[in-house]
């Protein structure tokens, strides 16, 4: 009858959108709301505000070191930071310098020898060897502790979690992913283009780190 081709045409349109979805996962978050579940009126996704951010980057912020970040809250990518620039972010909290001071003391040395194992990987790569690379979770690269450094730096008892703490966090995780992008490269091209990639988001981690470093908390991160 006239309802049971009704129901019968509604199943066949039903039936024929769920392909749609499974081909761009990336588009089946429900709606437009973010990791995080914050709804929100405009595109959302990994790639979204940066091209260069790591297409390995799960849709739901599954596989990084820290869930929450900026693509959590926000559901977009972050724009590099260009080594010394202070346009983006437009501030930064306000942390007190004996608590920077201490945290500094705490992190930098541990900080700087594993961003130096990371730049390291450069001749790795150029020698063939990428597929040896370890990925994020390796301690030698001491992401685990630029969050440290972050969390001192960038959040208080008083501010709680910044935005400015989610972007650093983004920040980490970009590199972290790219690690993981090395290793599974397939050709040293695609293994150059993560490491540069990688060496983008320390660089902008470390604009974020030295615009709070003054001249009483310490000597200021170099760039690679």
């Amino acid at each position: 009858d006239e309802s049971s081709l009704s129901r019968r045409h509604i199943f066949q349109r039903a039936l024929f959108a769920v392909p749609a979805l499974a081909i761009n996962p990336q588009q089946s978050i429900a709606g437009n709301f973010t990791p995080g579940g914050t709804l929100v009126d405009r595109e959302i996704g990994i790639l979204v505000g940066n091209s260069e951010a790591s297409a390995s980057r799960d849709i739901n912020n599954g596989n990084v070191l820290f869930s929450q970040d900026n693509y959590f809250k926000f559901g977009v990518a972050a724009s590099w930071i260009e080594p010394g620039t202070t346009d983006f972010p437009k501030t930064m909290p306000f942390v007190l310098s004996q608590q920077r001071y201490d945290t500094l003391k705490k992190y930098k040395a541990r900080v700087d020898a594993g961003v130096q194992a990371v730049v390291d990987l450069e001749s790795v790569i150029k020698a063939g060897n990428y597929r040896s690379i370890t990925d994020g979770d390796d301690p030698k690269y001491a992401l685990r502790p630029l969050g440290l450094l972050a969390n001192g730096f960038l959040a208080s008892e008083n501010t709680g979690t910044t935005n400015e703490l989610l972007l650093a966090r983004w920040f980490i995780n970009e590199a972290y992913l790219r690690l993981g992008d090395m290793r599974k490269a397939s050709s040293e091209a695609d293994a150059m283009s993560a490491y540069d990639a990688g060496k983008k988001s320390i660089n902008s981690y470390f604009s974020m780190m030295n615009r709070v470093i003054t001249s009483k908390v310490g000597d200021k991160f170099e760039y690679i």
